[in-house]
């Protein structure tokens, strides 16, 4: 028997823009990176996470994207965000990546991210806040 699918942390919806188009008429690649960072902020925000929060921050680490088919003008981008890892510092987020309307994937992958002290740009513990609305408990110092 396999394992039940959790539902994403988030969805966001995002409209494909006709700048978003290159040449080849479908998106950039460099669109998705983008409808990525979109879809993350407005988790932050959704979850109260204080992302200008004095003297804190979020840096981004690693980000992969796998390409699977082309995205079009016009339509929406479905970006679907699900919890992965959550460390100390530092936390993975796994995206999965579809056109509204259609249920074939169009892309997947992960990102990693740091929480750091900008006064020292040093790592801090990820806040408690994120590390419950990602399904783990607060950290314990």
């Amino acid at each position: 028997m396999s394992a039940a699918v959790k539902p994403p942390l988030y969805v966001s919806n995002i409209p494909v823009r006709w700048g978003d188009m290159d040449t080849n008429q479908h998106v950039n690649n460099t669109r998705y990176y983008q409808y990525l960072e979109e879809a993350r902020i407005e988790w932050l925000d959704g979850i109260g996470a204080q992302r200008r929060q004095v003297g804190q921050g979020l840096v981004l680490l690693s980000c992969t994207h796998h390409f699977l088919k082309p995205v079009d003008h016009p339509s929406t981008v479905v970006v679907e965000l699900h919890a992965g890892e959550v460390g100390r510092t530092s936390l993975t987020l796994k995206h999965q990546m579809y056109v509204q309307g259609d249920a074939a994937l169009v892309g997947h992958g992960e990102v990693k991210m740091v929480w750091i002290d900008v006064a020292s740009q040093r790592p801090i513990p990820v806040p408690d806040k994120v590390r419950v609305a990602m399904g783990f408990a607060p950290l314990v110092v």
